[in-house]
């Protein structure tokens, strides 16, 4: 038989009401902060706070900061797996090769991206893929055919 048979509940005036706090003695500020609507953030204990974990309203969990994992990013789910969103400056995407060669303008890039490429769609006479990086400002896919017009997949990653 359970000691206690009600849930706690901390009710906010508004959403963004900090209903819990934790602090370390001689902190100046909360080490960790819950809002009425279940928002986690977190600081040093001085400052504003500079990590969050939320529910963005999509039936996802979302932070606006890098997640850090010492283990292993798993998707155990059949169908479910990793979802980058493409764009400027994205870190996938596709180009077309014109002449062998193509630019993609991309300040994402530092001279230690690795960049993964595969063809999508051959075209002309097919070469051998390579790329060169100018960090914070492109990269150029080549192919060892000056008559190659494939399209090609790119996905851009920064070792640890």
């Amino acid at each position: 038989m359970p000691l206690y048979s009600k849930a706690v509940a901390l009710v906010g005036a508004a959403s963004t009401t900090d209903v819990f706090t934790t602090k370390v003695a001689g902190d100046t500020d909360p080490q960790m902060v819950v809002n009425a609507n279940g928002r986690l953030e977190w600081s040093g204990g001085v400052g504003a706070p500079d990590t969050a974990l939320f529910r963005d309203g999509s039936a996802r969990l979302h932070t606006i900061n890098d997640f850090l994992s010492e283990g292993n990013l798993i998707c155990d789910v059949a169908g479910k797996g990793l979802r980058i969103k493409e764009g400027s400056n994205a870190r996938m995407g596709t180009a077309t090769l014109v002449g062998g060669t193509v630019t993609v303008s991309n300040t994402s890039v530092t001279a230690s991206t690795r960049i993964v490429l595969t063809r999508s769609t051959t075209g002309g006479t097919v070469g051998h893929l390579s790329y060169t990086v100018s960090a914070g400002t492109s990269f150029t896919i080549n192919s060892s055919s000056g008559t190659d017009t494939s399209t090609v997949v790119w996905l851009l990653a920064e070792p640890a």
